[in-house]
């Protein structure tokens, strides 16, 4: 299991987000050098020793040597709220229901109307826009890796894929999930190739409109027990964000070594729960809360009711991400992932504020599902 699978568990579970996908990719691609990769292997190792099998709704594609279409779908860690009876699928009334001051349990919760009553969906939507890159040789490869490849980038492209998830308000009932279309053409960036470039892409990289769909019974699909997503998920985290944090800190604390392998830890853990959408209104104010204290995250509120929490990120392949989370919901509205690369450097043909990778979630209650 990847070591980023361990990163963000906790509590017993995880997942893998589409630059680690690449990422992964990439370095199969690339030829890391051995020692980097020694060293990853034997931190994958280790984190092993951590109590629980985990689910990942992301699956890590094998690398191929000319090009693999990435297929993994947006990063999907869960929480739980409190279970509702059995949801029964009501016929479609509105796309948002009036919101509630309760969080189905009688409580009053942090974000109101953003948890689904009985018979409703949570409704995810998620738009990627992602870099690739194409050698001289024929590769195709996301820019992190672009430095280790003996054949630079003559040419990039920026493609589109969608992913739809739909929750139950009794998280025990029918989840689904669905995978496409991908490799939407969105802006070529030809360098100083011909006009022949874009037949050259859709040859590499056709797109595909299938759309790939998964069901799964009380959680995401996978083997983790409790399942990804199930009331027993969460049950133990602290709901209180110093309390939270020091949680945490104390779990990744016992397999890492070093503080940044650690605050790495801790940051793949708070960003990814948050990236989910699908936590539970009081974890969601916890993570917020826990990422603040943390002073890992640069915190800038907006007069717009939206707050964007910025984290570096050094750990295998130095980058900047960026979340934008709506403060009245807790939800994350956009995901930025900037590697490090100077524009104009290194036969780099895309423009500097171009992030490498571009996630646009739309959340929603429905009153039926799919």
């Amino acid at each position: 299991m990847d070591v980023f699978e361990r990163v963000r568990e906790v509590n017993t579970s995880a997942s893998l987000t589409d630059d680690r996908v690449a990422a992964a990719r990439a370095r199969l691609l690339s030829g890391i050098d051995e020692s980097r990769e020694r060293n990853r292997r034997r931190l994958a190792h280790r984190t092993l020793l951590i109590a629980g099998a985990v689910a990942t709704t992301a699956a890590v594609a094998t690398a191929v040597v000319v090009f693999t279409q990435e297929t993994a779908p947006p990063p999907r860690v869960e929480a739980i709220p409190t279970p509702t009876p059995t949801a029964t699928p009501q016929p479609q009334a509105s796309p948002s229901p009036q919101p509630s001051a309760t969080s189905g349990t009688g409580t009053t919760e942090p974000f109101p109307g953003t948890t689904p009553q009985a018979g409703q969906y949570l409704h995810i939507v998620s738009v990627t826009e992602r870099l690739h890159y194409r050698s001289s040789s024929g590769e195709v490869f996301p820019w992190a890796w672009t430095t280790q490849s003996s054949s630079p980038p003559v040419s990039a492209l920026l493609a589109r894929d969608h992913d739809e998830q739909y929750v139950p308000a009794d998280r025990s009932g029918d989840w689904y999930q669905a995978h496409g279309p991908t490799a939407e053409k969105v802006t070529l960036f030809p360098g100083a190739q011909g006009p022949d470039e874009e037949q050259r892409w859709n040859t590499l990289m056709p797109m595909d409109g299938k759309v790939g769909e998964t069901w799964s019974t009380g959680g995401l699909a996978g083997d983790a027990f409790p399942p990804v997503g199930s009331t027993e998920y969460y049950a133990d985290l602290p709901r209180e964000p110093h309390a939270l944090l020091d949680h945490l800190r104390a779990v990744v604390g016992t397999w890492t070594s070093g503080q940044e392998e650690t605050d790495d830890a801790l940051l793949e853990n708070m960003t990814s729960t948050l990236l989910s959408n699908f936590a539970p209104a009081d974890v969601r104010e916890a993570y917020m809360g826990a990422l603040t204290l943390s002073g890992l995250a640069r915190t800038t509120p907006s007069d717009d009711g939206t707050v964007s929490f910025e984290v570096r990120r050094e750990q295998y392949s130095p980058r900047t991400e960026t979340m934008l989370v709506d403060e009245t919901t807790g939800w994350v509205t956009v995901h930025t992932v900037r590697y490090d690369r100077e524009s104009g450097a290194s036969g780099d043909m895309v423009p500097a504020d171009v992030p490498d990778i571009r996630t646009t979630y739309t959340v929603s209650l429905v009153n039926s599902g799919p």
